[in-house]
């Protein structure tokens, strides 16, 4: 079997030895790309089945390595914590073949498949929910899903929370652009923290950058901003008065939560509890936030905002935290923006006498807002089926 499957690899790479991309059409460009991509999902499901296999009894500490992981990140040509992921996958896949053969099919993604997994050892009744779902949904849908799943099982569990803050790392490095790069993994709690404390320098930062007229940037870029401030304890990273200039003020943290799982105290049957832009969090961290300055709560089924009306361009803010909620992000269908959203009189233009009420109203980033104002697109369809409808003969420019 190992001589034939090499024997057939050797045959595909000497098949696609040839390709030039400059002589394809776009069209057969596509298809090359999803021939790659298939490619790939079979490697990476291969690599999943074996991996666990590959790394008993293999000599590790002989060779000098500190962990199993280690050795495997450089037999790979991988990552530590990406090696440290694939293990973790392959250990579940062996419990979970509903999973592993719906990766092999090419129904799931490397990526899908290693959320399905946590969240049906957290919840095993949810494997099979997700399986159904993963044809129709977009993978970040899928995800999303799969990650309000796995906090339901674990939530208020002390011994998973227990195991998740002995996991916590921090780690720097240097990539090939010269760019310091980190990640890290902490509590949902701690991480809740952190998010309000950086949110709340980054928008002292933002509002000095716009008193000293300089060119605006991200929200990404504040952020870092705010974080090296805040590690390194100097005010004059975040501000452009000096240390002793400037204002302050605090970002508000939002938190998205299912009004029966809420008044129940633990989250059922798919009810979710999420921070927007951050995603899912156990229905805890809502608990250690209670009483700290920034911390909100948006209750689902909390007071009716849909008939909240405004002659006015201001939008209440009722009807302003009742539109953030449901739409958690940029309405067009494939963008992921969820920070810096505007919000756009997407039926009736406020121009042309649109009200200022919730029906009328829509989220979108500033790149899409602008198509729609300017150059001619359109938004259609509604809340849960919405659609991007591009000018006759126009096509998107590049998000700058």
């Amino acid at each position: 079997m190992l001589e034939e499957a090499e024997r057939h690899l050797e045959a595909l790479s000497q098949c696609l030895e040839s390709l030039d991309p400059g002589t394809l059409t776009p069209d057969d460009a596509r298809r090359v790309l999803d021939l790659g991509t298939s490619i790939e999902q079979t490697g990476r499901w291969v690599t999943l089945r074996v991996a666990t296999k590959a790394v008993q009894g293999a000599p590790w500490q002989e060779e000098g390595y500190r962990s199993p992981a280690s050795w495997f990140a450089d037999t790979t040509r991988t990552s530590v914590p990406e090696a440290v992921s694939t293990l973790t996958t392959s250990e579940r896949l062996a419990e979970l073949p509903a999973t592993g053969e719906a990766l092999r099919r090419g129904v799931l993604s490397p990526t899908e498949a290693k959320s399905v997994c946590a969240a049906a050892i957290a919840d095993p009744s949810s494997e099979a929910e997700l399986l159904a779902e993963a044809p129709s949904v977009p993978t970040s849908i899928l995800c999303r899903q799969a990650r309000n799943m796995a906090m339901s099982g674990h939530d208020h569990d002390p011994e998973h929370r227990r195991k998740v803050h002995s996991r916590r790392f921090f780690r720097i490095w240097t990539d090939a652009e010269g760019m310091s790069r980190f990640s890290g993994g902490v509590t949902p709690d701690v991480g809740v923290e952190l998010l309000s404390a950086v949110r709340s320098r980054a928008a002292h930062v933002f509002d000095e950058a716009l008193l000293a007229g300089l060119p605006l940037e991200s929200q990404a870029a504040y952020d870092a901003d705010a974080l090296v401030a805040l590690a390194t304890g100097d005010d004059r990273r975040a501000t452009f008065h000096g240390p002793e200039g400037g204002r302050s003020r605090s970002a508000d943290i939002w938190f998205l939560v299912d009004a029966a799982g809420f008044r129940r105290g633990e989250l059922v049957d798919g009810e979710t509890c999420e921070v927007p832009g951050v995603g899912p969090v156990p229905l805890s961290v809502i608990e250690h936030m209670v009483g700290k300055a920034g911390a909100r709560y948006i209750v689902t089924d909390g007071v009716d905002v849909t008939t909240v009306a405004h002659a006015g361009r201001i939008i209440p803010a009722p009807v302003r935290t009742a539109v953030f909620a449901r739409d958690r992000g940029c309405v067009v269908p494939n963008c992921r923006v969820t920070l810096g959203l505007e919000i756009d009189h997407w039926q009736v233009p406020f121009a042309r006498g649109g009200l200022t009420a919730l029906w009328n109203l829509a989220c979108l980033c500033r790149f899409h807002h602008r198509l729609k104002t300017y150059d001619g697109y359109e938004l259609s369809g509604g809340p849960g089926k919405w659609e991007w409808l591009a000018p006759d003969g126009g096509g998107a420019p590049d998000d700058p």
